[in-house]
């Protein structure tokens, strides 16, 4: 892997890269929540689709483009990229409070961290890119927002095609290096086996399932340990590595002594202090039940005069769409 300088690891051109994939993972979590709060569907597809469109309109992510090749461009820091997805987040009829939107963007930057811990060449970040974007379509498919990912997509292709071979590098390796300061640990990962408990990732595991998923890394990993959940034959060490990595058990040459419950509980509580997010025998909150989405109205009619309809009667914020379509 060739050496880069510091300036080279913070290339403005990815940019693009960081907002899309991290705003494909929030729009994941999005959903996972939403059907866990048994959101009506109507109201859950208008969130997904405001928020989809809102993060792929055609003008913002054209002046990320443009912008990223100007000779004053700079690389996006981590509160104004959390600062520009959380207006995007909250663009349509749903609201998240500080501490949900701070654990969401824990979840959104470790899942992608890993992603990329996983790949081995420049051109995964591509496709990780387009199997971000092929999943939000899935989330609930029409044929506009099939022309606004395949418009994504095409922009983005030749974007990075025009970049050349070393442009490229540097756009990956800037990725890495702007999430290396990120290290929560998410029971999510801990309870699947990528992450220890110190927050670092496994390079290698023996679960068959790990090969699957560094294959399809950027698909919506909630809905897939899903599927994975429902074949209990694909787990059959998780909760020996969880022993494990638990440091439980006696020392070799000692007898068995049974377990002291109240001591287990401590020493469990004690070794899972500040992990994300729930408890990982809960098999249905997929690591992030402590997302909170309140669905909101206008309250006012001036407030009312701020957001627009556009096809299908999807709401969306004209003045976020505005200011993003102007970015230098």
């Amino acid at each position: 892997m060739a050496h880069f300088s510091p300036h080279q690891l913070s290339n403005p051109r990815a940019n693009v890269f960081i907002l899309v994939n991290l705003g494909c993972e929030m729009l994941y979590v999005i959903d996972q929540r939403l059907k866990a709060q048994q959101i009506a569907q109507d109201k859950s597809v208008q969130v997904i689709h405001d928020v989809t469109t809102v993060l792929l309109e055609p003008k913002f992510i054209d002046s990320l483009l443009n912008g990223s090749k100007s000779n004053s461009a700079q690389l996006l820091t981590a509160e104004h990229c959390k600062f520009m997805l959380n207006d995007i987040a909250t663009c349509s009829l749903m609201r998240l409070d500080e501490q949900s939107m701070s654990k969401l963007w824990n979840l959104m930057t470790m899942v992608y961290k890993w992603q990329l811990f996983v790949s081995r060449h420049q051109h995964h970040l591509l496709e990780i890119t387009f199997r971000h974007l092929d999943a939000v379509y899935r989330l609930y498919p029409d044929a506009k927002r099939h022309m606004l990912i395949d418009f994504t997509k095409n922009t983005l292709l030749d974007f990075w095609n025009a970049c050349g071979e070393e442009a490229q590098l540097s756009i990956y390796q800037t990725n890495r290096a702007w999430l290396q300061c990120f290290n929560t640990k998410i029971s999510l990962l801990i309870r699947m086996g990528f992450q220890a408990m110190d927050g670092t990732f496994f390079k290698e595991v023996d679960q068959e399932y790990f090969t699957e998923y560094v294959q399809s890394a950027g698909d919506n990993i909630y809905a897939k340990s899903a599927e994975q959940r429902e074949r209990p034959q694909r787990e059959p060490n998780s909760m020996d590595q969880l022993a494990a990595q638990l440091n439980i058990g006696p020392p070799q040459g000692e007898d068995l002594q049974p377990i002291n419950a109240r001591q287990f509980q401590q020493q469990f509580e004690q070794t899972f202090n500040n992990v994300l997010f729930d408890d990982p025998a809960a098999a249905s909150s997929s690591a992030c039940e402590f997302v909170q989405l309140q669905p909101t109205t206008p309250s006012s009619e001036s407030e009312a005069t701020t957001m627009i309809s556009r096809g299908g009667g999807s709401l969306l914020n004209q003045n976020l769409l505005d200011l993003y379509s102007k970015m230098p």
